[in-house]
């Protein structure tokens, strides 16, 4: 008896024995791969644009395959966009207009340039005719007035704004026709948002868990996702030295555009002028007046931080931002601002 006890007894520390190994070995946990910076940037529609990517270890070479890919889709998109180049889409088109070949029948347009005068009509609307990408005949107004010192005449703002106005614009199924001679259409405040939002589209198709931050200098901004969990923490800064940064932001999936009045000022018979023309009354902006737009749509943010610069840092400017699901914070040089009910939600304290 005394023996098989002793077996017994054996045999149950045994089992502890092993029962306290398997206890005690470290259960294997999958390593977490840390995020992968890529940075990158060149020049692009007229200034610089920028892209800081945060993928997993094993997405970088499609994300180097990504960047290829956004180099060749920007330089296809400013093809069709940029008034610069003579060979583009738009450049053609602006020049059907000014020998009156649009009047009689309608041109066929891109489905991206359709796509984006589209857009621009809507904003048109929502702001009262404040962003109008036909106000380039009374941009030469002033930039004659400047060119003379001397101030433009009633008459001639009167024919210039003649020559302006989405109205002016028929846009259909064959194509884009106008109704009146001089129409010119210049995209410069809307298309580098549109870039964006087609680059953030294709960026988030691919890679549904990386972060994002592209930009074209540093007006137009659009975040993708987050980076480190703190979001992405930018700084707008004022283009008027005296004023220095006005505010900071934290955005995650989200476009930011900051649109100023004194980028590219001038001077007539000694009093500054902006290169901002409200298209409603055909009068230069004058003061300092800046706008920081936040939104869903890159091109939105665009459009509408151009538009503020005419509308001002008042009530009604908000209340028509608001109506658009977006979010704004305006500042004069006068001393007014003005901001959405929402801003709050995305200053950084």
């Amino acid at each position: 008896m005394r023996g098989r006890r002793r077996s017994v007894i054996w045999a149950i520390l045994m089992l502890c024995m092993l029962g306290s190994a398997c206890l005690s070995t470290p259960v294997e946990v999958p390593e977490v791969s840390e995020r992968v910076v890529i940075s990158d940037g060149w020049l692009a529609m007229g200034t610089f644009f920028d892209v800081d990517l945060r993928v997993e270890s094993e997405e970088v070479p499609a994300a180097r395959d990504w960047l290829l890919r956004a180099r060749q889709e920007i330089a296809r998109l400013e093809a069709i966009y940029s008034k610069y180049d003579p060979t583009s889409e738009i450049s053609k088109l602006n020049r059907a207009l000014e020998r009156g070949e649009l009047q009689a029948q309608p041109t066929p347009v891109s489905l991206e340039l359709t796509a984006l005068v589209f857009e621009s009509a809507e904003v048109w609307a929502r702001t009262g005719g404040a962003f109008d990408i036909t106000v380039g005949p009374l941009i030469d107004v002033w930039q004659q007035a400047v060119a003379d010192n001397a101030w433009p005449s009633d008459a001639q703002l009167r024919t210039a704004k003649r020559r302006s106005g989405m109205d002016k614009l028929l846009l259909g199924k064959t194509g884009l026709r106008v109704r009146s001679p001089g129409v010119r259409i210049d995209l410069d405040g809307i298309s580098k948002g549109a870039v964006l939002d087609h680059l953030g589209n294709e960026f988030r198709a691919q890679f549904p868990n990386a972060a994002a931050l592209l930009s074209f200098g540093e007006s137009s901004i659009l975040a993708i996702g987050d980076p480190d969990g703190q979001g992405w923490r930018l700084g707008a800064t004022s283009r008027d030295p005296e004023v220095g940064e006005l505010t900071q932001l934290t955005l995650r999936n989200r476009a930011l555009s900051i649109s100023s009045s004194v980028g590219s000022v001038s001077e007539i018979q000694g009093e500054r002028i902006s290169h901002v023309v409200d298209a409603r009354t055909g009068q230069a902006v004058r003061g300092t007046v800046e706008a920081i737009v936040v939104s869903a749509s890159a091109t939105d943010a665009d459009a509408w931080s151009t538009a503020l610069l005419a509308l001002g840092a008042r009530k009604e400017s908000i209340q028509m931002v608001e109506r658009a699901d977006l979010d704004a914070y305006v500042y004069e040089s006068t001393g007014r601002t003005v901001a959405s009910t929402d801003w709050d939600g995305f200053v950084s304290f």
